[in-house]
C-alpha cells in the first residue's frame, strides 16, 4: 500500500476523517468487549491497540483543525503513519481510575526532592496521576507495537524451538472504558492544551 506523503484537506474532509477514525476505533473496542466477554483475552491487545491508533491519528487530525484557520495541511511527518506517533497521542487523552501507592510515593519524592522535570503549581494527586498513566502505558504506548505482533502469531522460543504465541504481560481489559470514554466525550476530550 503506498500512501500519499501530503494532504491539503478541507474543515469538512477532516472532520469527516476525525469521525472515521473515532468510529473505527469504537468497532475495535467492541471487539475488545466481545473478547473480555467471552473470556478470550489472549488476542485483546490487538483491537486495543487498532483502536488507540485510530483514536491517535484522529487526535493528530484535530490537533492540525484547530492550528488551522483554512486548508489543514496534514502530512505523513504529523506522524499519521507512525505507530508511536498515534500512540503516544492516545496516551496522552487516557484518564485511569485507582490508586497507586507506588505512584503517590513517587510523586511525593519528586516534589521533596526538587526534581525539575515537574510543574511544581500541580498537586500531588496531579503528578501522581502523571506517574500512574506513565506507569500504566508504558508498554502499551511504546513497545505497542511488539505486543501487538507478539500475541498475534505463532513464533519460536529461542532456547527451546518450541512453537509458542506470547501472552501480553498488560491488562489491556482496563484500557476498554477510558477509550470508550475518550470517544463518547469528543470533542472536548481532545482538548489537551
Amino acid at each position: 500500500m503506498t500512501n500519499k506523503t501530503t494532504y491539503e484537506l478541507t474543515r469538512e474532509q477532516a472532520e469527516k476523517a476525525i469521525t472515521m477514525c473515532l468510529d473505527n476505533a469504537w468497532s475495535y473496542l467492541n471487539d475488545a468487549d466481545m473478547y473480555v466477554s467471552n473470556n478470550r483475552t489472549d488476542h485483546l491487545a490487538i483491537p486495543i491497540e487498532f483502536a488507540m491508533e485510530e483514536i491517535g491519528k484522529a487526535k493528530i487530525i484535530y490537533d492540525k483543525i484547530e492550528q488551522s484557520n483554512s486548508k489543514i495541511l496534514l502530512s505523513s511527518k504529523d506522524g499519521i503513519y507512525s505507530h508511536l506517533t498515534k500512540m503516544e497521542k492516545a496516551v496522552s487523552l487516557i484518564e485511569l481510575d485507582g490508586s497507586d501507592e507506588l505512584a503517590d510515593e513517587m510523586a511525593e519524592d519528586l516534589l521533596l526532592g526538587g526534581y525539575s522535570g515537574f510543574d511544581y503549581s500541580l498537586d500531588l494527586s496531579t503528578i501522581s496521576n502523571i506517574i500512574k498513566k506513565e506507569i500504566e502505558l508504558k508498554n502499551t504506548g511504546k513497545q505497542g507495537h511488539d505486543i501487538r505482533l507478539a500475541s498475534s502469531y505463532i513464533d519460536f522460543d529461542p532456547i527451546t524451538n518450541e512453537p509458542k504465541i506470547q501472552k501480553p504481560s498488560v491488562d489491556f481489559s482496563k484500557l476498554i472504558k477510558p477509550l470508550h470514554e475518550i470517544i463518547t466525550g469528543y470533542p472536548s476530550s481532545f482538548n489537551t492544551y
